[in-house]
């Protein structure tokens, strides 16, 4: 992936009193399109924290007036999330060696001459590891939720099984079959073998990526940052790997990650679909082995058993998410948005006299259309907004950490894309109707969101068509706190 193409959704606030130093970093960093905001105030700064907290804040600490641990605290108390930059004089940069309690991220020399340069690219890793961590939050919490049960399950399966005579096989499957996810049953796997090191890289299709989720007896060096972009020019990339064989680029990048020159793997295979990797530095034997294939059969079983859960919120024409989904990752972006003071918005889409296609054209015409828009809608969103298909003419974009403006921006670009295209079987000409909210300028809860995004794209749509509608609040609104446009 490349960082700099999801930059404007980062903001990055920079704190010093020596106004040429912050000129030149607030530069740097709007140049490689960062949201940036420049204080020579703590107080402002504090104030602009609370009305729109940032994912980085850059400290020059050279002219703070109070304790650099004091001022970090009350950021923190704002936004427990925020990651630290500090410029410091390099005869006291040792002194923050302590400070990683405290979100600190790096510490950089403020008189040397490269320094717009430094916190740019510290900037760039500290963004990609967010978003990396962003994009698999909901598999960690899910984890976490479950651990304390699994550990219960596991204690309790070691008793009966200690007090049976079973055979080696069962005892193992039996242990694996306990779990109830995915990431339990690896964790099963790495303490079935508990002096091998293991790293599971998951295959992320969508942005064809291999992600590491978890390890096991590897050093926090070598899982820190570890992922693997496949390029378009690895055309043969996953057939190598469904033949057992390592592609070169991956092999190389993970010798020089680790610093070694041993690399193992096991690849983890559903219907000739690849899950994911498990790599080692060590030989595996034929005892891993035989773990690895039992811990696969019930992990096969396990995808199988909760297909039926994804297919509750997936609609089947599109592939997006439905209406169930919708309205379970609304209130919880909506909760998100409360706790982070970050703003939250809603695009509903609607396809122009799609009924009248459907009775001049038929019912397959009419559904290939839904499927170009759909199409469409997701090449000009961002990877992190959640798009749903909620009605048999309502698609909604869910758009986290972005304002009615952005929101609008957004729309026009889908419009304008649509707008320059046409329906190749029939030469139809394909316009939608948008409407947009946002909490919390706009609206109050969860359900005044929904609603008055469905009230903005009524409107709209029937002004005639391919139109944007941007919600007006209420006079009386007001907002449960501010966001920066």
């Amino acid at each position: 992936m490349n960082i700099r193409d999801f930059s404007n959704d980062f903001l990055v606030h920079i704190f010093s009193q020596e106004a040429k130093m912050g000129a030149e970093i607030k530069l740097g960093l709007s140049e490689a399109k960062y949201n940036v905001t420049y204080f020579a105030n703590h107080s402002e700064l504090l104030l602009q924290m609370q009305m729109n907290p940032a994912h980085i804040v850059v400290i020059d600490i050279e002219t703070l007036i109070i304790s650099i641990h004091e001022f970090m605290e009350s950021i923190l108390k704002i936004s427990s999330e925020v990651q630290f930059v500090i410029l410091s004089a390099a005869e006291t940069m040792t002194s923050f060696k302590n400070y990683k309690k405290y979100n600190l991220v790096f510490v950089a020399d403020r008189s040397a001459d490269n320094i717009p340069e430094s916190i740019l690219m510290v900037t760039d890793l500290i963004c990609e590891k967010l978003y990396r961590v962003f994009q698999n939050e909901q598999i960690f919490e899910a984890y976490q939720n479950e651990k304390d049960l699994h550990l219960l399950l596991q204690e309790k399966n070691k008793n009966e099984i200690e007090s049976a005579v079973v055979r080696p096989y069962q005892n193992r499957i039996a242990i694996y079959r306990l779990a109830e996810s995915k990431e339990q049953l690896l964790d099963q796997f790495y303490q079935a073998t508990p002096t091998q090191t293991w790293m599971y890289l998951k295959l992320v299709p969508t942005i064809q990526t291999l992600i590491c989720l978890s390890s096991a007896n590897s050093p926090a060096s070598w899982t820190e940052g570890l992922s693997y972009k496949i390029s378009n020019k690895e055309t043969s990339f996953l057939e190598q790997i469904l033949n057992g064989l390592l592609p070169e680029n991956l092999h190389s990048y993970l010798k020089n990650k680790f610093d070694i020159d041993k690399v193992k793997f096991l690849p983890l295979i559903i219907k000739q679909n690849i899950e994911g990797l498990l790599i080692s530095t060590q030989d595996i034997d034929a005892n891993v082995a035989e773990d690895f294939s039992l811990m696969s059969l019930v992990y096969t079983n396990l995808v199988y058993e909760s297909q039926p859960k994804f297919l509750d919120v997936e609609d089947s024409l599109t592939g997006f998410y439905n209406e169930l989904f919708y309205k379970r990752i609304l209130d919880k972006e909506v909760d998100r948005s409360k706790r982070s003071f970050s703003p939250l918005s809603v695009i509903k889409i609607k396809i122009d006299k799609l009924l009248e296609i459907e009775a001049s054209y038929g019912r397959s015409v009419a559904d290939e259309i839904i499927q170009k828009v759909a199409y469409q809608i997701k090449a000009t969103s961002r990877l992190p907004d959640y798009i749903c298909r909620t009605a048999e003419n309502e698609f909604s974009i869910v758009l986290t950490n972005c304002h009615r403006k952005g929101a609008a921006l957004r729309a026009e670009r889908l419009r304008q894309a649509l707008d320059s295209e046409k329906f190749t079987k029939s030469g139809l000409q394909i316009t939608v109707s948008q409407g947009i909210s946002e909490y919390p300028t706009l609206t109050s809860s969860i359900s005044e969101l929904d609603q008055s995004a469905i009230s903005a794209l009524k409107f709209i749509s029937e002004k005639g068509g391919n139109k944007i509608c941007i919600y007006k609040a209420a006079v009386d609104h007001r907002p449960d706190f501010t966001v920066s446009v």
